[in-house]
C-alpha cells in the first residue's frame, strides 16, 4: 500500500471547556501523570493522547491510573453534556503548514447534526482540518 497525506477533520472543544464541566474529574486525569516520568506507559497527557491516536491502547488489557481517570472523566462529560469526547494528538510535522492546530486535542462527538445537547453548545465546538502522512 502506498504513502501519502490524506485530509482531517474533527469537531473539537477547547480544554479549558472540559475543565469548566467537569473540573474534578479533570483534575484527576491531570494528576495521574504527576510522577509517572519513565515509571509507567505514559510520561505525560500528551504522552497518553498520542498513544490513543496511535490505537495503542486496549482496554482489555490491565489498565493503569491515567486510563482509568480518562474513562471517569468521559462519562462524567456525558453525564453533564450529553455530549462525548475523547483526547488525541496531532504532530504538524507529520501534517501540513495549512494545519488549524498541532498538539493535544479533544474531539467532540454527537453534534455533527446538533442534537439538543450539541445545540446547547455550538459556540464551544470548532470543526478543525489537519493532514496526516501514512
Amino acid at each position: 500500500m502506498g504513502m501519502g497525506y490524506a485530509s482531517c477533520q474533527v469537531l473539537t472543544v477547547e480544554e479549558y471547556f472540559i475543565e469548566e464541566q467537569c473540573p474534578e474529574e479533570f483534575q484527576e486525569l491531570i494528576d495521574s501523570f504527576d510522577g509517572n516520568e519513565g515509571n509507567a506507559q505514559f510520561d505525560s497527557v500528551d504522552d497518553f493522547a498520542r498513544s490513543i491516536g496511535n490505537g495503542d491502547l486496549d482496554p482489555k488489557d490491565n489498565p493503569e491510573e491515567p486510563e482509568l481517570k480518562y474513562e471517569a472523566l468521559q462519562k462524567a462529560f456525558k453525564k453533564k453534556t450529553d455530549l462525548e469526547i475523547g483526547i488525541f494528538y496531532h504532530d504538524s510535522e507529520d501534517g501540513d503548514r495549512y494545519d488549524d492546530f498541532t498538539g493535544r486535542g479533544w474531539q467532540v462527538d454527537g453534534v455533527y447534526q446538533y442534537t439538543p445537547a450539541g445545540e446547547k453548545y455550538k459556540d464551544k465546538i470548532k470543526k478543525q482540518s489537519f493532514v496526516t502522512f501514512g
